[in-house]
């Protein structure tokens, strides 16, 4: 069975790891290992290693020559922000009530 690796340029949501729901850009490939950044964290000078099953790609693309890291944030932040969006009633009932918790409110 021949398996699917994502092509360097490719943004990939990350499934596992406590990076676990951030957007990513594969920067390169290491033999069977990703390189990813997202310009905040993870600089396109010091990518994280990856494995290909810990991650979801998406179709998006971006164009790796004279990508910064302020422009990869850039290009990232919509999709981290939406991520992080709550999905349904029930879950923003659930995190106001974490919000309370962590500043102490109830």
């Amino acid at each position: 069975m021949e398996r699917r690796i994502c092509q360097p340029g490719t943004v990939v949501l990350a499934k596992a790891g406590r990076e676990a729901g951030r957007f990513f850009l594969v920067t390169a490939l290491d033999g069977t290992e990703l390189l990813l950044a997202d310009g905040e964290r993870r600089k396109l000078s010091k990518p994280k290693r990856k494995n290909p099953v810990h991650v979801q790609a998406t179709k998006t693309v971006l164009p790796l020559d004279a990508l910064t890291d302020k422009a990869l944030r850039a290009a990232l932040k919509p999709l981290n922000q939406a991520a992080k969006a709550p999905q349904t009633k029930k879950n923003q009932i659930r995190k106001e009530v974490i919000d309370d918790v962590e500043t102490g409110c109830n």
